[in-house]
């Protein structure tokens, strides 16, 4: 078999690709590389210097393909990009997963100039007997943050103006298989996944928007304005930092706190109320047509906890039938949820049975 004219090296079952930009893009030829790599089962692994700068989509990408991303330092030491826990060899992310669990390295910086954001990751399904309108929920969110989507594509350069009549189309020329596609703007930006079963649409949205004021409430009423067109399934909204270019680097960018999670009104018939409702640490507020409620749960300050014991609450193998096997969870491929997206023992390895919160295999 030709090798892929990106594949610099292969260590085992780990195919690398190297890179010395200063910021790396999800090209057209990185994607088809990602889908080919898969179902080979091979790891690929990008490698880049300590400075280089990954864009959302290609961030994105990674995640979602369970690929790894290791940073070089000016000593030649090894770290994971993301979690930045040190590595001895390249070996390390195919035995012990595309994102090293564990103590950072003392070279995994604190950002130095990270801003509040907001993030959401919200599936929705579309009415079979109204318009389709893929993109919409980006439109609503970006308009409640204040910003708009400039630009969107299915790989990098993103140079096509943003257009939801077009990006529909794109959706349902694929149908119905998954599409994927990815916008951006200035203070956003966003990955839409969209696919049909059952003859109804299914798109699910991952949106990063700088912290507009009262963000999270911002966020909240889009997504009731959103539900008189479209039905919110499940979301997640947390906050968040990150680079005010929405680029992603081999730094620190604290941890997420959940802040809020979106049941609509068909998942919350998949919930669990016995004993003490609503679960310890939540409020709950009901949002949609009465006698057709979705539910926002929210979190008190600290909202891992809270989280937890909510997912504890769905009935997750009738949840995924609903949704047809779409992406539940973008943020854990977008790297939102960082080492909290599996639990860990004392040695940093995943515990036996512990669940993943989205990431590789989400989908």
């Amino acid at each position: 078999m030709v090798r892929h004219p990106l594949i610099d090296d292969v260590v085992g079952s780990a195919v690398i690709v190297e890179s010395s930009s200063p910021v790396v893009w999800l090209t057209q030829s990185f994607a088809d590389l990602l889908e080919r790599t898969a179902p080979a089962r091979r790891l690929v692994v990008l490698r880049t210097g300590a400075d280089a700068a990954l864009t959302p989509a290609l961030r994105h990408a990674l995640g979602a393909a369970g690929a790894a991303w290791v940073v070089t330092g000016d000593d030649g030491a090894l770290r994971d990009g993301r979690t930045g826990v040190a590595a001895n060899s390249i070996t390390d992310f195919s035995t012990r997963g595309p994102e090293l669990a564990g103590t950072p390295s003392p070279a995994h910086l604190v950002a130095a100039d990270a801003v509040a954001q907001v993030s959401i990751d919200l599936t929705l399904r579309h009415h079979p007997d109204r318009e389709v309108n893929v993109g919409g929920a980006i439109e609503a969110l970006c308009t409640a943050a204040g910003c708009c989507p400039e630009r969107w594509g299915t790989a990098e350069p993103l140079t096509v103006p943003w257009d939801r009549w077009v990006v529909t189309q794109y959706a349902k020329q694929e149908a119905p298989g998954v599409s994927t596609s990815y916008a951006v703007g200035n203070g956003m930006s966003a990955t839409m996944t969209a696919h049909m079963t059952g003859g109804m649409i299914v798109e699910t949205v991952s949106a990063v928007l700088t912290m507009p004021r009262d963000g999270v409430d911002r966020v909240l009423d889009a997504v009731r304005r959103v539900a008189h067109d479209v039905v919110p399934v499940f979301g997640v909204v947390m906050q968040r930092h990150g680079d005010a270019d929405h680029m992603v680097r081999a730094v620190s960018y604290g941890e997420p706190n959940p802040s809020a999670v979106v049941v609509g009104p068909e998942a919350s018939e998949l919930l669990d109320r016995t004993g003490a409702w609503p679960p310890a640490k939540t409020s709950t507020e009901l949002f949609g047509v009465p006698g057709h409620e979705g539910i926002v749960v929210r979190f008190d300050d600290d909202g891992w906890d809270a989280l937890e014991s909510f997912l504890d609450r769905i009935d997750e193998e009738r949840f995924l039938e609903l949704v047809g096997g779409a992406p539940l969870d973008e943020a854990g491929a977008d790297g939102a949820l960082g080492d909290r997206a599996v639990r860990t023992d004392r040695d940093g390895q995943p515990e036996h049975g512990a669940r993943t919160i989205g990431g590789p295999g989400a989908t």
